[in-house]
């Protein structure tokens, strides 16, 4: 099934690369031989974009919210008439099951009503108390380039562009390359609301696209989500320009603390679904495993059972599997490769992952359980972020001891803690270097409602969701005075230093 490409939305029109640098080819992950997207491109797309989004910045400004919010309902409505389409999009190129892209459709709608909500209010103007005359407001940064990923195409992306519109931005959009026919369909959207000419444009294409867009003179503000190595690439494309801004959310190794006193089997049901939602894909997927060496064969056990219970199959089919495909050929050969590491002995495979015997024709895998015998922050397969359902266990002996190995990562997204005792839970935050922490709830999942980012490689301190609108603007602060003078006040202060009036 190969979807026709309508090329880049730019002011308001579809526009096929005229003279193209070269053209993409999107295979579906769960049948390689089907090709679900052919797509011409070029880097000139993103010059072209910029341009008519610094022409819309303007007026799309001086709207003010009470202009742009009927934009973003119509959008809404738009987008609420084609979840079913824009499901099976998602599926067909990502690889997810079904029942998961209809959720990830369905929380477009939701982020437009929080954004739109209660998330405008992080940016409403203040007036300090007691200070006469002085107050700041929220400015738009300007032209902002959103750069999607392909785990959640939409959702990911979606978290972005809505808090920028919403507060006055203009927007450039450059979505996965692996995910094209879900953006284009997201767009179509887009046209449908009618939005004003520039105020939001689409350009399609891999990573030289990106590059060229991140370093553009004219982008006020990068806004990403993806691996670290592109975020690193996007800050150093943007060093001579600091008052371009960066929001970057890069992922994880998300780790899970077990104590002793835990209800075992909530612990084993909410690290399963964090390690395998997504086929591991989501940068909040629990990727390690730190449990008191009192409960750890229990723990490890009935992870074991459940793993083996975690079902793949046709994304398609509306029952659904647990697991579709890894989501890219490079993604699904990494993940192979990890399973033949076990670090020269210091990981000792419990149940062995790999490509899955029953679905040889896709880039389907089983789940993996390693026991680590020593925990290492470089270790080639303990540090990389496989993107795949894999899990690394390890025992500790006391509660400092769990902190340190939690601790001994890059990353620092999510991790939870699975304890009867809040007050432990509570000594343990003290400890934790990491941007979400849960409490008897897997570190995968998230509210809106809530910031979402991480420490150390995992982000740059612009977390996401309720806070995006902060990263989408800037303080202006103001002091006003009426305009009257009194000539009695030259004798005080300053003024009172001139010198009298020549004669």
């Amino acid at each position: 099934m190969n979807q026709d490409a309508r090329g880049n939305y730019i002011e308001n029109q579809w526009t096929i690369p005229q003279t193209p640098t070269d053209e993409w080819v999107r295979e579906n992950p769960a049948q390689p031989e089907e090709t679900v997207f052919t797509m011409p491109w070029s880097e000139d797309g993103a010059d072209s974009a910029v341009d008519a989004a610094q022409r819309a910045l303007s007026d799309w400004d001086r709207r003010g919210i009470e202009g742009r919010l009927p934009f973003l309902e119509k959008f809404r409505d738009a987008l609420q008439a084609r979840q079913d389409q824009l499901a099976r999009a998602i599926t067909l190129e990502m690889g997810k099951p079904l029942w998961e892209s209809r959720t990830e459709a369905a929380v477009l709608l939701k982020k437009i009503d929080i954004m739109t909500g209660e998330g405008l209010r992080v940016t409403d103007p203040v007036h300090p108390e007691g200070l006469s005359g002085g107050s700041w407001q929220y400015r738009p940064l300007g032209v902002l380039a959103v750069l999607g990923p392909y785990n959640f195409p939409l959702h990911l992306a979606n978290g972005h562009i809505i808090p920028a519109l919403a507060t006055g931005n203009t927007v450039v959009v450059k979505p996965s390359e692996y995910s094209p026919l879900s953006m284009q369909l997201y767009f179509e959207c887009v046209q449908e609301a009618d939005f004003p000419a520039g105020v939001i444009n689409l350009v399609q294409g891999p990573g030289p696209v990106g590059a060229r867009l991140s370093a553009h003179r004219h982008i006020d503000g990068v806004l990403f989500t993806g691996s670290y190595a592109t975020g690193r690439r996007i800050k150093e494309a943007t060093l001579d320009r600091p008052g371009t801004l960066l929001a970057l959310e890069m992922g994880g190794k998300n780790t899970s603390i077990v104590c002793p006193d835990a209800n075992l089997e909530q612990a084993a049901h909410e690290i399963t679904q964090a390690a395998c939602l997504t086929t591991g894909q989501r940068c909040s997927a629990t990727s390690r495993v730190v449990v008191h060496r009192q409960v750890a064969d229990e723990l490890i056990d009935r992870l074991q059972a459940l793993f083996r219970r975690a079902t793949t199959g046709d994304p398609m089919d509306d029952d659904g599997p647990l697991m579709g495909p890894l989501a890219t050929r490079p993604g699904y050969a990494k993940f192979r490769r990890a399973q033949d590491d076990d670090e020269g002995g210091n990981l000792t495979p419990i149940l062995k992952g790999g490509a899955h015997p029953g679905y040889r024709d896709g880039y389907f895998v089983r789940p993996a359980l390693w026991r680590a015998a020593q925990p290492d922050r470089r270790g080639s397969h303990q540090a990389a972020e496989l993107f795949g359902p894999d899990v690394v266990i390890y025992t500790v002996d006391d509660d400092g001891e769990a902190a340190d190995v939690a601790n001994a990562t890059d990353y620092g997204l999510a991790m939870s803690v699975f304890t009867a005792d809040e007050k432990r839970f509570d000594a343990l935050s003290y400890d934790l270097k990491t941007g979400i922490l849960n409490l008897n709830r897997s570190t995968a999942g998230a509210s809106s409602r809530l910031p979402f980012g991480g420490v150390k490689k995992s982000g740059n301190h612009r977390p996401a969701a309720i806070l995006a609108g902060l990263y989408c603007t800037y303080p202006m602060a103001t002091l006003r005075n009426e305009a009257r003078f009194d000539p009695d006040s030259v004798d005080e202060g300053p003024l009172s230093r001139l010198s009298p009036e020549s004669q």
